[in-house]
């Protein structure tokens, strides 16, 4: 399963978290070669890191 740059996992159980910040370059035909396992469990998805944010303005030349 590929994964965005700023893609963010959490660990229910610990609160451990993932944030990639390199693509993961797997495709979703192959089959899955990594897991995102922590403390025995799949980890929660929590989306892209920053797409809900408001980016900032660029300043406006006078």
């Amino acid at each position: 399963m590929p994964h965005q740059v700023g893609e963010r996992l959490r660990c229910e159980d610990c609160g451990a978290e993932i944030v990639y910040t390199k693509a993961c370059s797997c495709s979703e035909r192959d089959p899955k070669t990594h897991a995102d396992i922590c403390c025995g469990k799949e980890m929660r998805n929590l989306g892209v890191e920053g797409a809900t944010e408001q980016q900032p303005r660029k300043a406006s030349g006078f």
